[in-house]
């Protein structure tokens, strides 16, 4: 088999239909400079044995699931624990406790929550830590369930495993740190505790499946990345997911996109969330 040798040797106009599926496929408008995504394929060829980038766009067009190794290459989320903290703070002073009193007739109250594009995990296990701070303080009650999800498969695989470079914690308290993970060698383990809280699932957010409803929604610095239909569309989709009365949690420069939905704004400080209104329950039957 011929080795793929210079990035010349992909071409131009097959770097663009590539662009173009992969946008189709995961909703994600590539930005990478065209030197950068020349060199991503080559390696994708060399990996996986594939002679020619015609031949790979043959395989793109005809199954969805071949683009799965170019996009965990070409898709890199920016995440770290408690990345946004006015966002946790407003989840544990202002969501949690109007959440805890709506639903204390409930036993033990249900909590859902969903963790969309949690790339490697530091996003899903922060907002566990959160939910258990409450929790705790609360006199427990509660149960827990938070879902994590994400396109790459690999990313998953790693957040799975809940193991991290001591330095990846290093903004985070010592409580918190000696709470929920264990120490092993040179790095971190998240403890069962917090672990059993949180279900990873492989999620395409452009084309997800039907998760049920939640609580709340973290979507932070996701919808960014799409093009403005996408954008509009993905809301409504989110806006879906959540129950009445739930919020979405974006990052803290975003703003919510134009769509055919209706949210109500929450300030708490200088963090904003967007709430589904209660009266939606009237209007979709729920």
């Amino acid at each position: 088999m011929p080795e793929l040798g210079a990035n010349k040797e992909v071409r131009e106009h097959e770097l663009s239909e590539l662009r173009l599926i992969l946008e189709r496929q995961t909703g994600v408008l590539l930005d990478t400079a065209t030197e950068k995504f020349a060199q991503v394929v080559s390696e994708v060829l060399r990996s996986r044995h594939i002679a020619s980038t015609s031949v790979l766009l043959e395989r793109l067009r005809s199954s969805d699931a071949e683009c799965e190794p170019l996009a965990e290459h070409l898709l890199h989320g920016e995440t770290r624990f408690f990345r946004y903290p006015a966002a946790f703070e407003s989840l544990a002073k202002v969501v949690l406790p109007d959440l805890g009193a709506r639903k204390s007739g409930e036993d033990p109250r249900r909590l859902r929550i969903l963790s969309a594009g949690c790339s490697t995990g530091e996003e899903p296990y922060s907002i566990a830590m959160s939910v258990c701070q409450v929790v705790n303080s609360s006199g427990g009650g509660w149960n827990v369930n938070i879902v994590a999800s994400d396109i790459r498969r690999q990313a998953l695989e790693f957040a799975k495993r809940g193991l991290y470079p001591q330095m990846a914690l290093e903004h985070v308290s010592r409580p918190l740190v000696e709470a929920y993970f264990s120490r092993v060698g040179g790095h971190l383990l998240v403890k069962p505790r917090l672990r059993n809280l949180v279900r990873f699932s492989h999620m395409n957010l452009a084309r997800p499946a039907f998760l049920g409803q939640f609580d709340c929604i973290f979507c932070m610095d996701v919808l960014p990345h799409f093009s403005t239909a996408q954008r509009s569309a993905s809301v409504e989709r989110l806006h879906l997911y959540l129950q009445p009365g739930g919020y979405l949690f974006l990052g803290a420069e975003e703003r919510l996109p134009a769509a055919e939905v209706t949210f109500n704004r929450e300030q708490n400080r200088d963090y904003t969330m967007y709430r589904k209104p209660l009266a939606a329950a009237a209007k979709s039957g729920l």
